[in-house]
């Protein structure tokens, strides 16, 4: 810019002298002007390379943010010399740093205004890898003024970034996001983003961005009272960025270690460095930072007692933050935001109307052919469908035969084995009981022990073949009704009573119950088994002299009881015999409930649920 203005001093004197001639005529005065005009433009104005425009663009973030007023101004002449020769990558990087500058300086409207022209300066290019770092710096920036917006664009620069870059340099990126997370309170993401960001600065040197990770996991460490940690931190911060005399870095950190002094107890040393930072702050014109340390310093003082400080750090705060925050500057913002959105919406059903005319083309064509292979495909079908209705006819005809067929095979197959157990092992049976019979008539046994062997032989096999009967009963049919149940519970009952003429014995059926209930075969005969059993137990181990058998019925099933009132057992005590225990596996087996309540001279009672 200086070589420009002394251009046009010595261009200026130079007409001067040339016109003040006495030989100078009005007509060469008017050509040596317009001569000298044009050679000022093209002095004034030399075509720059893309190489100078991307140096103006890359200055170093601390020195661009520590002289903003420069640096802005020198932006915008850059934007100019980008725009002379078309470059639209540096018009598009010149506004995303016009749009950090303001931000910096609290201008909100023009750094929305900047970062939305400059995003889509880089979407019209498809730039990916430029809109990585301008949708993470624009969340980073509405962090305070929109916290949803915030994370919307922060999360496009993640999941852009990761298709663009590889992780390790996503750091600034990653830095970034945990303030979100640490401004939503979740502590633990912000940790895990920050760690990964400095682990990755450190491994690349990054003295620049290094300082940053380390404060902000120290403010973690605050925030989690964990101060020893965070004093290491916010150390290792400060000496980096005095050795590299970074102002507004230092300004940030003499903050923190007021934050530090605070959250510690040492209120004092708390106000000598949000005075510092405020100082710092001030001088390079850091507003966000400069309200921030008035804040604080505020209630440090009403904490004091010095009301009068405490009041006129809260004046200052107020006037800035109104300064940077007021509700024209929201407005503009929110109009900037919706007209990028309309923008963007408008360009995306631009794009649709496109894509859908040529997709109409390709739809009438296919659907023609689709109507002639539908009209064809639906005369097959309904061919198809007509010889498919009558295959199933047949097939559920051929199943029903089999199913018949495999039932009569079945039906005959029981009869078989229950003739066979009739004939072989029941006759069999028999002549055992008539052998031993013969051999007590015939022979004169004086041996007691034989003698009542012999009797038990006897009557173990009259049992087998009782129960063998009742097998074969159920063998012989595949469904038992209750009346057929009943019967035979009956007929057990009788013989029961004959061979134990001093037990009473009750047997009493819910009238509810109908005869024409129908039960399984195996079903039936399980529960004949178990009533069976039941009496068993209470005339050979129970020594009962009343035994009642109840049959009711429940909201869905059945229940049968068998109550004696023998001798009981001591439930806690007594390990139970094979006769119940074979009872529980028989009402497993018909998916029943099982159950037994007895006490010493008082009885027992079995407990049989079925549905």
């Amino acid at each position: 810019m200086g070589i420009f203005v002394s251009q046009n001093i010595v261009l200026k004197e130079m007409f001067l002298t040339l016109t003040k001639h006495p030989t100078m005529v009005p007509f060469r005065k008017l050509f040596l002007f317009s001569f000298l005009l044009m050679f000022q433009i093209v002095l004034a104005h030399p075509r720059a390379t893309i190489k100078e425009i991307d140096s103006i663009n890359n200055l170093p973030f601390d020195y661009k943010i520590a002289n903003t007023s420069k640096v802005i101004k020198l932006t915008f002449h850059n934007i100019e010399k980008a725009k002379e020769i078309n470059y639209k990558k540096g018009i598009a990087q010149a506004y995303a740093n016009l749009g950090t500058l303001y931000y910096y300086q609290g201008k909100y409207d023009k750094n929305t205004f900047y970062m939305l022209k400059a995003i889509r300066f880089f979407e019209q290019q498809n730039d990916m890898k430029a809109l990585v770092w301008v949708y993470g710096d624009y969340g980073y920036q509405l962090k305070r003024r929109n916290m949803a917006q915030a994370a919307f664009y922060m999360n496009k620069a993640i999941k852009l970034g990761r298709l663009s870059y590889k992780d390790s340099e996503l750091n600034a990126i990653y830095d970034n996001y945990g303030v979100l997370k640490e401004m939503q309170n979740d502590l633990d993401s912000a940790m895990y983003f920050y760690t990964k960001a400095l682990k990755f600065k450190e491994v690349a040197n990054d003295q620049l961005g290094i300082p940053y990770s380390l404060n902000k996991i120290a403010m973690v460490r605050i925030m989690q009272k964990k101060f020893s940690e965070a004093k290491i931190h916010l150390d290792k911060a400060y000496a980096i960025r005095l050795k590299r005399n970074d102002q507004i870095g230092i300004a940030e950190n003499l903050n923190f270690y007021g934050h530090y002094f605070k959250e510690s107890g040492n209120l004092q040393q708390a106000v000598v460095y949000f005075n510092k930072a405020l100082t710092v702050s001030k001088k390079y014109d850091y507003k966000n930072l400069v309200q921030e340390n008035y804040q604080q310093l505020s209630e440090l003082y009403q904490k004091n007692n010095e009301f009068e400080k405490a009041l006129e750090c809260f004046k200052n705060h107020v006037q800035y933050k109104d300064s940077i925050q007021n509700l024209e500057l929201r407005t503009r913002q929110a109009e900037f935001d919706i007209e990028y959105e309309t923008e963007r919406k408008e360009k995306e059903i631009l794009v649709q109307k496109a894509n859908v005319a040529q997709k109409n083309f390709w739809i009438l064509t296919v659907g023609s052919l689709l109507v002639v292979s539908v009209l064809l495909g639906f005369l097959f079908y309904g061919r198809q469908r007509a010889k498919n209705r009558q295959l199933a006819r047949e097939n559920e005809l051929k199943a029903a035969l089999q199913r018949i067929e495999n039932q009569n095979e079945l039906q005959n197959q029981r009869l078989a084995i229950s003739r066979d157990l009739h004939d072989n092992i029941g006759s069999q049976l028999t002549f055992i009981i008539s052998s031993v019979d013969n051999l007590k008539y015939r022979f004169s046994i004086e041996d007691q022990q034989l003698k009542d062997k012999l009797q038990d032989i006897s009557r173990f096999t009259r049992t087998t073949i009782t129960e063998l009967r009742d097998t074969i009963w159920a063998m012989n049919k595949e469904e038992l009704s209750f009346y057929d149940l009943k019967n035979r519970i009956t007929n057990f009952i009788e013989s029961a009573k004959k061979a134990s003429e001093y037990v009473e014995f009750t047997f009493e059926i819910d009238p509810e119950i109908s005869d024409a209930v129908v039960f399984s075969s195996l079903k039936g005969i399980n529960l004949y088994r178990i009533i069976q059993e039941g009496i068993n137990n209470g005339l050979k181990h129970a020594e009962a002299r009343q035994i009642e058998i109840a049959i009711r019925k429940k909201a869905e099933g059945f229940v049968i009881q068998v109550k004696d009132n023998g001798k009981g057992f001591d439930e806690n005590s007594v390990v139970l015999n094979n006769g119940i225990a074979n009872m529980k596996k028989r009402i497993s087996e018909i998916g029943g409930q099982f159950s037994v309540q007895s006490k010493t001279g008082e009885g027992t009672i079995i407990t049989v649920e079925w549905s």
